[in-house]
């Protein structure tokens, strides 16, 4: 198995998005996000976060500490929103009341994504730097990221990492892609076949070159001094994602 993902591993191809360019028309914006929504829903990016995020609102249920307050969470460069809003609504089918924010740097995905939360008045949105987080150390319970890893350089990742561990108090979560060529052909073919949008096309096989490999995967974490296992878990998932996992 470890020489069919060698094998599988093309080296790392650093090539700017289009979803990165604010000066890209807004409708291609819209429907680009539209469909890392839809990619999402249905290739597993939602559950692979809302798995883990079940397993701490039920443990919640049982803890005192939560008693009389919600569990807190900050989506880091939420996107479209969609990962808090699904969220929210698993808070509500397990009677866990919880409180979001979604941070994003980007001025027309924010905006789309105020589009998309209108009427969830507790899922709150913040422009703002995954390297710098505008919020106090532990001001949250949970700090999440997905599919924003691939975009930053390797040292960013390290530096977002740490700002999630700054700002959580009992832990985080990343989903993202893993860098592999038979992904980037499925998805060359999976996105002419549906159709997507044009920024959707050109970025979305660009989003698997750009990610990361397992071992990068595990060593942005190991350099925040935490060991493996112990105080973190890296966990492949269906559909070329890998989750890791934090908890303090």
């Amino acid at each position: 198995m470890n020489n069919l993902l060698h094998w599988d591993t093309p080296p790392r191809l650093d090539e700017p998005e289009l979803i990165d360019d604010e000066s890209q028309p807004y409708s291609d914006f819209r429907e680009s996000m539209t469909d890392v929504q839809n990619v999402n829903r249905y290739l597993g990016g939602t559950s692979a976060v809302t798995k883990q995020v079940e397993i701490w609102l039920k443990s919640a249920k049982s803890d005192p500490a939560f008693a009389n307050r919600p569990v807190t969470f900050v989506d880091v460069a939420t996107g479209s929103g969609d990962i808090p809003k699904a969220i929210f609504r698993l808070g509500k089918k397990l009677e866990v009341p919880i409180r979001i924010i979604g941070l994003d740097f980007s001025a027309p995905i924010l905006q789309f994504a105020q589009e998309q939360l209108v009427g969830e008045s507790d899922i709150r949105l913040v422009r703002g730097d995954a390297f710098q987080l505008p919020f106090a150390d532990l001001t949250f319970d949970y700090a999440l990221c997905s599919l924003a890893f691939h975009h930053f350089g390797y040292e960013q990742c390290v530096k977002a990492l740490r700002e999630m561990e700054r700002v959580s108090s009992r832990g985080w979560l990343v989903n993202d892609l893993r860098r592999a060529w038979s992904a980037w052909f499925i998805f060359r073919a999976v996105s002419n076949l549906l159709r997507m949008n044009r920024m959707t096309k050109h970025d979305g096989p660009a989003s698997v070159l750009r990610a990361y490999s397992l071992q990068e995967y595990h060593a942005m974490s190991a350099s925040l001094g935490l060991t493996p296992e112990r105080d973190f878990r890296l966990r492949r998932k269906l559909f070329y994602r890998v989750v890791t996992i934090r908890e303090k």
